[in-house]
């Protein structure tokens, strides 16, 4: 017998961690700075843009020749947001579909493992990589990612606990 309780949190969790990094992941604020108090520049993995007090000129990372680090940091992100996509799907199946179905559980938890370890690298080698100044500078883009990311290490936690939490209960009650 499952423990109801931690499979809701878990799922919850699960739907938070992927809108987390949603936004992260979209966002072209991983980092933001001033130059001269006029012009200011924030960007994140698929545009960087200049501000000034006229007008905003945003250019896609794509049209860039980019490092190959930097296209390493979008894989790692990309690949991270698609298994919390997979533990999402796999979850909501799992609680109003198939909720027989022991399986999905050890996939959801997989998948978000999967999810955290891929976001984290990614996180650590654009820590690791940028230009100084973005380093000094990061922004709330770059926090939602590594928010998801523990949000999906505690989701998956929370689905292994839950077979050795029911346990102990139906042992002791």
């Amino acid at each position: 017998m499952e423990v109801e309780g931690l499979t809701f949190v878990g799922c919850l969790l699960t739907i938070a961690a992927t809108v987390f990094d949603l936004i992260g992941f979209a966002v072209p604020y991983w980092y933001r700075y001033r130059v001269s108090g006029l012009i200011e520049y924030h960007g994140g993995l698929w545009s960087s843009c200049i501000k000034s007090l006229i007008t905003t000129a945003c250019t896609s990372q794509l049209d860039n020749n980019l490092e190959s680090w930097f296209e390493v940091v979008q894989a790692m992100e990309t690949l991270g947001f698609l298994c919390l996509m997979a533990a999402s799907i796999v979850v909501i199946l799992k609680i109003y579909v198939l909720k027989d179905q022991l399986f999905l559980k050890w996939i959801a938890v997989g998948c978000l493992a999967a999810a955290a370890t891929l976001i984290l690298i990614g996180v650590c080698i654009y820590g690791g990589k940028s230009r100084s100044i973005e380093k000094e500078n990061l922004h709330f883009g770059f926090a939602l990612v590594i928010i998801a990311a523990i949000v999906a290490i505690v989701a998956s936690v929370l689905f292994c606990a839950d077979k050795h939490v029911g346990l102990l209960i139906n042992k002791y009650l």
